[in-house]
């Protein structure tokens, strides 16, 4: 359990990022906990099967599920950077192309 002064320290770290980061963060959280309770009722669920087999592959299932929900935002903000430098990048070599027009014709 962390204590007040563990707990203000990470506060003041998270309110210092940009809002972008900040609105990613709780998306992550509150993913993880919704995630996390889904998971729970499940194998709760899964408890009460009596054949083993079954109850095996429906755990595997639940934590593969887990998983890939935990990876999956941080999978969309990577695609997202991606985008954004690409479009960049797109926008480098249009300038760069400017200016070698610019100096043809001079």
């Amino acid at each position: 359990m962390k204590t007040l002064k563990q707990f203000n320290k990470n506060q003041s770290e998270i309110e210092s990022l940009d809002e972008d980061v900040r609105e990613l963060i709780t998306e992550i959280s509150i993913g993880k906990i919704s995630t996390t309770i889904l998971v729970g009722r499940l194998m709760r669920l899964v408890k009460g099967i009596s054949d083993k087999s079954l109850q095996k592959t429906l755990s595997t299932l639940g934590y593969m599920i887990y998983t890939v929900s935990l990876q999956s935002k941080s999978l969309v903000e990577v695609d997202k950077k991606l985008d954004r430098i690409l479009y960049k990048q797109q926008q480098q070599d249009n300038d760069i192309r400017q200016i070698k027009n610019k100096t043809n014709n001079i």
